[in-house]
């Protein structure tokens, strides 16, 4: 359980110091002003101002004690004063301890209400940590950064999804987007996670990990399914929305040898080839429909329904995996964020010759893969202003010769 000063603190963090300080000011300012100026005057509606601001910046019982204060203050000058104040104080005290006793019960049910939002808050945090666990520097002879933003920021999880695993059969990774956003949409991106990180090291190809992933997707379709036909009468709900449970999605592959990266792409926006000898280019998938529809995806002669793609990557080669809320941010004009051609101007000149050289920790392409996401993330808010999608973006560099030595 959270202390109650940690609500209070968290609950006015933001706010400058001088406000905190105001309560306690005005109960000063008011008898300043109740001594200098002419008994006609009255400043009595400075300390009930007093109270109720400390209802919102303090605890219950500083609450209680700015009322009290006040409360003594009003009596105080009537007893010690009263050639210069004898008029009756009994309506200016009824109103102080009115006032005093609801702000009080305003700050318990604030202070209440604060816990709760922490908790709730802590939960979200450990629920994210748990579906998208924070990405290291290094995988294997992979060097990767990533960045999550969710469209409810104060949910912090949302629809988009990665996962990064080392497996026998190399460096595995999963970039998606779930249907929907929001919380709404973290029941697909559990399945699909837990799904992966389990078929990654048991599975011989991608295109068998997409199905371990497809069959459990299909098995949370059945329970939504059954779920839906008891809900749906009463909700209003068709009987057919359980049949929208899909997720865009990119699987990759580096294999244990080097110089390879497999790409498995479930009608996910094209990755982007970065530092190559052809500067920053598009990774065109062979089309194929999202995960969830693998039943209706035709298969090839050769038993070959996914459509899997391999790459050369020369040393210092990165790849860009991205969701379609930066490829579709729009700016003031609709325009949507050219994320091809901002890459190229930051990181095309000269890639593949001039640059592959670089200071220490820079490896070939001039850039570690944590500037390109800080670069991405800057511009495409810049370019947006605000972004209203669940937001994913992962780097994966192709850097073995740093991982050779401790290989060996």
């Amino acid at each position: 359980m959270l202390s109650t000063g940690v609500t209070r603190a968290q609950r006015t963090a933001w706010l400058p110091s001088w406000v905190k300080a105001l309560p306690p000011g005005l109960i000063v300012l008011a008898l300043v002003l109740e001594l200098s100026t002419p008994t006609r005057y009255s400043f009595a509606s400075f300390l009930t101002a007093a109270v109720v601001l400390a209802a919102l910046l303090t605890r219950p019982l500083a609450t209680l004690v700015i009322g009290v204060l006040s409360i003594a203050l009003v009596l105080g000058l009537h007893v010690a004063l009263e050639e210069v104040y004898p008029d009756n104080v009994t309506g200016p005290i009824v109103t102080l301890v009115l006032v005093t006793g609801f702000s009080t019960l305003l700050a318990m049910i604030l202070e209440r209400t604060t816990l709760q939002l922490v908790q709730v808050n802590a939960v979200a945090e450990a629920t994210q940590r748990a579906l998208l666990r924070p990405l290291p520097d290094r995988v294997g002879p992979v060097r990767l950064a990533g960045l999550y933003r969710a469209a409810d920021e104060a949910a912090m999880i949302g629809g988009d999804l990665y996962s990064v695993r080392s497996t026998p059969y190399g460096v595995r990774a999963v970039i998606g987007d779930v249907r929907g956003k929001g919380i709404g949409a973290t029941e697909g991106v559990a399945t699909i996670t837990s799904a992966f990180r389990e078929a990654a090291a048991q599975c011989a190809t991608l295109s068998e990990v997409a199905a371990r992933v497809e069959a459990a997707m299909a098995m949370d379709r059945e329970d939504m399914e059954a779920g839906v036909s008891q809900a749906a009468p009463a909700l209003g709900m068709p009987k057919s929305w359980s049949q929208e449970l899909f997720a865009t999605a990119v699987l990759l592959e580096f294999p244990l040898g080097g110089g390879l990266v497999r790409v498995l792409n479930r009608g996910h926006p094209p990755m982007y080839r970065i530092f190559g000898p052809q500067g920053v280019c598009a990774l065109e998938p062979e089309p194929a429909l999202p995960l969830g529809f693998g039943d209706l995806t035709p298969v090839t002669a050769s038993g070959d329904s996914t459509g899997e793609k391999s790459y050369e990557l020369a040393e210092g080669e990165a790849l860009v995996a991205y969701s379609d809320g930066v490829s579709e941010a729009r700016n003031r004009d609709g325009a949507f964020y050219p994320l091809g051609q901002r890459l190229a101007a930051r990181y095309g000149d000269g890639a593949g010759s001039g640059r592959r050289t670089g200071r220490e920790g820079e490896r070939a392409g001039g850039a570690e893969p944590g500037d390109v996401v800080s670069f991405i993330n800057t511009d495409v808010t810049r370019w947006a202003g605000t972004i209203n999608d669940d937001l994913v973006i992962v780097v994966l560099q192709h850097d073995t010769a740093a991982h050779a030595p401790a290989a060996r």
